[in-house]
């Protein structure tokens, strides 16, 4: 939160009305936050910090969209803001727009190359990303440079020790079995997964046995907006990793596979109709790309509304993505590197798949 005092005579009227934003918002009064920062924005339409303190609350009661809005008006006033930039970076992240919220943090350390918290947060996205050795440099930096006392220190030390495990960590056990094809991966929806089912859990409880029960190690990220990141390592072939993000307020569970490497910028065009072709007509999930970048990777989502998450679910999305990139990755490895066609290596890559009855 921002307080600007005028050089003489008190406060103007703009920053008193700010100010008493900032106290609405910290005892929890977020619409009275959002009319105080609105209508100091009107009193002083040239500050940027009644637009970026909207867009703090904004973004604590949910309004994803609103507060990217006011993040990158104040950053248009502001461009040395760095705040506003950390802030948006966030932002794009709850969007699943992990490239993007990246370059708004590399930004933000730019500006302010000491401030531990960007660093801890980029380690986060650079995990979910797979990139482990960017994400344990950018915790071994904050946690050097932050103060004994900071209050992220220990999620930031935690992450570090389990972005070292994920990344060391290889395809084991119950997910091994998978390869045997889709039929005797649903008849062993199995004794573990009905164990984790036994008492009633949370969402998060849940989410996290079924991660352990399935042989895998995992980094875990969380940001105050609710969002919960598990990242596992996969490091088999063109499949690096999958991620599971929850988020228990929404009742909402997504599991990402991410692949690498990324396509160079001309192999893009042929890489889009590659997910085009191969999306249609799937049955759950998709396949999409970052046009900026060339990565790809494969989402199947489930809203689980009024109904208790279950372990079965949770294990179910997992298979299913493996199961899915399983089909495709070969096909796709070729495409990015150049050397299919599309329609080819579709067309190649479900015809094998239903020759062997995985589709």
């Amino acid at each position: 939160m921002l307080t600007t005092e005028a050089p003489e005579g008190g406060m103007p009227a703009w920053a008193v009305i700010n100010n008493r934003g900032n106290r609405k918002q910290e005892e929890g009064d977020l619409d009275g936050a959002i009319a105080d920062f609105t209508e100091a924005m009107k009193l002083a339409p040239g500050e940027h910090a009644p637009i970026y303190n909207r867009g703090n609350a904004r973004s604590l009661g949910g309004d994803v969209h609103g507060a990217l809005d006011d993040y990158t008006t104040a950053i248009e006033m502001a461009p040395e803001f760095a705040p506003a930039w950390q802030r948006r970076g966030l932002t794009k992240q709850r969007h699943g727009d992990l490239a993007g919220a990246i370059a708004d943090l590399d930004e933000a350390i730019r500006l302010a190359p000491d401030e531990p918290s960007a660093y801890g947060e980029r380690a986060a996205l650079r995990a979910l990303r797979a990139d482990f050795a960017g994400a344990v440099e950018d915790c071994e930096r904050a946690l050097a440079m932050a103060p004994p006392d900071w209050h992220h220190r220990p999620n930031t030390q935690h992450l570090l020790d389990t972005i070292r495990k994920a990344a060391g960590n290889q395809r084991t056990g119950t997910m091994e079995g998978k390869k045997e094809g889709t039929k005797g991966r649903k008849g062993a929806k199995s004794a573990k997964a009905a164990k984790v089912e036994e008492a009633p859990q949370t969402a998060r409880t849940v989410v996290e046995e079924v991660l352990g029960a399935s042989g895998f190690s995992f980094a875990l990220a969380e940001d105050e907006s609710g969002y919960i990141d598990y990242l596992a390592a996969v490091g088999q072939g063109i499949v690096e990793s999958f991620a599971v993000r929850l988020a228990e307020e929404l009742e909402r569970v997504v599991v990402y596979v991410m692949f690498e490497p990324k396509a160079k910028k001309e192999l893009r065009a042929e890489l889009a109709e590659f997910i085009t072709r191969a999306n249609f007509g799937m049955g759950d999930g998709n396949f999409e790309m970052d046009f900026d970048d060339g990565s790809v990777r494969f989402k199947v989502a489930l809203d689980y509304t009024d109904e208790p998450l279950s372990a079965l679910l949770v294990r179910n999305m997992i298979f299913d993505a493996m199961d899915t990139t399983e089909v495709y990755a070969d096909a796709l490895a070729r495409v990015i590197a150049g050397k299919a066609k599309a329609k080819t290596a579709v067309r190649a890559a479900e015809k094998a798949a239903m020759e062997s009855g995985a589709l």
